[in-house]
């Protein structure tokens, strides 16, 4: 199992939130990504075009996309 750590912002003067994701590579330095049967942190990009592989085929990069179009949806 993976936990998926993200961060969301506010600005007060756009009245929008976003995935932040420059405060994630600062606040995770090893990672957003718990792998739990490894116990180690993760990145969601692998390199070399790879990501970090999801149940049914799926990436992280698409859970990352699915998340972000979430949260810039949200209002407040």
């Amino acid at each position: 199992m993976a936990e998926h750590h993200f961060i969301v912002k506010y600005d007060d003067e756009t009245k929008t939130w976003s995935h932040d994701v420059d405060s994630e590579e600062v606040r995770f330095p090893d990672g957003t990504i718990w792998n739990e049967s490894l116990g180690t942190w993760d990145y969601s990009y692998q390199g070399e075009g790879k990501f970090f592989p999801m149940p049914e085929g799926k990436t992280s990069d698409e859970l990352d996309l699915k998340f972000s179009k979430f949260v810039e949806s949200m209002d407040f």
